[in-house]
């Protein structure tokens, strides 16, 4: 379900581009000659989009975009090695720009990224200068009979490095599944279809513009991520449990939970580990049944919504809830305890029981909202810590 989700917007983006490109002529004139400065436009919003949020994939992203929008659509390429050898840099580097992690776009840490596109880029145009016999041999030789390859001006060599590019993308796709990832994806997709499709003013309007809507259309998937999503345990954040509190209406229960100790456990083990406390507690709540949502409400607490059912009704899926967690032994590595606690030894890795204390309130009782429902829940909450923990109260 995830990955349909994330891949959705994408192949829909694709197949519109697609068959915008073969139905081109059929549209309006006044429409063919808006889509001339689309590319234009879209390039400058999503270049600034993406130095304002500081999101260097995509800046370069947006870069390699343009520069082959640029060097097919000015002649840039004089010679059909030259063509190949941009063929082979552009989506190589994209699948670099792939897997480097975030650096800002003007910062120290950046440089690197730079340094590896003007370096690639350098190379490129030496070799293209340069011809050797050998490169010439290596790329624009035919492995098998050209007449199977007469539909793309692209060598075989060439055709070869798309699919294992394609590949590799699409395995990382679903090995890291993301709004971004599959943006990504859909953006190399593009950019191979454009060098294939090569200086048509139809081509580099049509693919161009798709890639940098699929550029905007990754930050503001980040974007909204980093405003929703609390970034530690993947959950929904509490602006996100604000815009649900506006939504909710008739029956509801909210649960309050806290990680029973947690101070304590910190002190013993070190944040580090505590915060892993609080991501294998998130991955329980996100698998919470009942149709319950969960939020990170703050710090240890969290919280989870049950649309449509009442205390009684919810009770049942927050006791397995609880079970669950407190089932489910925990791994402390010693090492990662505070390096300036020398109470106990450093052994080997032991195994903690982690519980929680969970507070109930639905909106059966007389409230005026949410928030107010929320309160009586947390005061059950108190009622379950001081009634020993690892329980729940209403």
């Amino acid at each position: 379900m995830t990955i349909f989700k994330h891949s959705f917007p994408v192949l829909l983006l694709l197949v519109l581009s697609f068959y915008t490109y073969h139905s081109y002529d059929q549209f309006p004139e006044v429409i063919v000659t808006a889509v001339i400065f689309l590319p234009v436009v879209m390039f400058l919003l999503t270049l600034g989009l993406s130095v304002h949020f500081n999101r260097s994939t995509v800046f370069f992203y947006v870069i390699l975009i343009a520069a082959t929008n640029m060097a097919l659509g000015m002649g840039l390429i004089s010679t059909y090695l030259g063509y190949a050898l941009f063929s082979i840099a552009i989506p190589a580097l994209f699948l670099v720009y792939t897997l480097l992690p975030e650096r800002g776009v003007f910062s120290a840490n950046a440089a690197p990224a730079y340094g590896i596109l003007f370096t690639t880029l350098f190379i490129t145009f030496v070799l293209a200068l340069m011809s050797p016999e050998w490169l010439r041999y290596l790329l624009l030789i035919d492995w098998l009979p050209a007449r199977y390859f007469d539909w793309t001006p692209l060598p075989q060599s060439i055709l070869l490095l798309f699919v294992l590019l394609f590949i590799t993308m699409l395995v990382l796709s679903f090995v890291r599944p993301s709004p971004h990832m599959f943006a990504a994806t859909g953006m190399l997709i593009l950019l191979m279809v454009q060098l294939h499709a090569g200086a048509t003013s139809r081509s580099l309007n049509i693919f161009t513009s798709a890639a940098f809507l699929l550029c905007l259309y990754a930050i503001l998937q980040e974007s909204w991520r980093m405003a929703y999503l609390d970034e530690l345990t993947e959950l929904p954040a509490r602006r996100a449990l604000r815009e649900k509190f506006q939504q909710v209406s008739g029956v509801y229960t909210v649960a309050m939970i806290d990680v029973d100790h947690f101070k304590k456990f910190n002190d013993t083990y070190g944040h580090d580990t505590g915060d892993a406390v609080l991501r294998m507690i998130a991955g329980k709540l996100s698998k919470v049944t009942g149709g319950g949502v969960s939020y990170r409400y703050g710090g240890e607490e969290f919280s989870v919504i049950f649309n449509g059912r009442d205390v009684r009704d919810a009770h049942t899926h927050l006791e397995k809830l609880r079970e669950a967690i407190a089932s489910s032994l925990f791994v402390v590595n010693r090492k990662s305890r505070r390096k300036n606690d020398n109470s106990r030894p450093n052994k080997n890795n032991k195994t903690v029981t982690i519980t929680v204390s969970i507070g109930v309130a639905d909106s059966t009782a007389s409230v005026n909202s949410p928030w107010d429902v929320l309160k009586l829940a947390d005061k059950a909450l108190y009622r379950a810590k001081n009634k020993g923990r690892n329980c729940i109260c209403t």
